[in-house]
């Protein structure tokens, strides 16, 4: 239980602070999208924007929602850890977050590593390289892993929440 308090901490001061940027971002997204003298540069996971261009606008804002997919896969297994310390483990909301958690997980991590994958290639006309980042925490692969992960605990505590019922009811 001591652990569950910890992670539930952590998610919390988390939460905490990226409330405060995501307070920040709705005002300044704004600005960024539609006023044409704002030509501050952006740095999305090491692809710096100069110029703004209608392009890297659209690609601006599609980071946005992925990042706000995330976010929002962070919220709900806040909603998890919140269920696990009322002792509600097999249910079918733990079983539907889980799913949705790991959904929102891949979505966000194919959505970002696409739309940067398609920015390289449009701003510079060809693509410098190709990376998949293995040693980093921001990896596609480790991302998309961490995503199908949640969906196998999905599966694995709806078999648990069955196997569970089914004993309840030979007693």
């Amino acid at each position: 239980m001591r652990k569950l308090n910890i992670l539930k901490a952590a998610l919390d001061v988390f939460w905490f602070f990226t409330l405060i940027a995501v307070i920040g971002l709705i005002l300044f997204l704004p600005l960024y999208l539609f006023r044409s003298d704002m030509n501050y540069p952006i740095k999305i996971k090491d692809q710096e924007i100069t110029n703004p261009t209608i392009f890297s606008k659209v690609f601006v804002f599609i980071n946005v929602i992925s990042s706000l997919l995330f976010l929002y896969s962070i919220y709900l297994l806040r909603k998890v850890v919140d269920l696990f310390q009322k002792r509600e483990v097999f249910n079918n909301e733990v079983v539907r977050l889980f799913n949705l958690i790991g959904k929102l997980i891949v979505a966000s991590s194919v959505i970002s590593s696409f739309s940067i994958f398609t920015y390289k290639i449009i701003e510079s006309h060809h693509l410098d390289y190709f990376s998949l980042d293995f040693g980093s925490y921001d990896s596609f692969l480790i991302s998309v892993s961490l995503g199908l992960f949640f969906m196998v605990i999905s599966e694995i505590f709806k078999i648990a929440k069955n196997m569970k019922e089914e004993n309840e009811l030979t007693i």
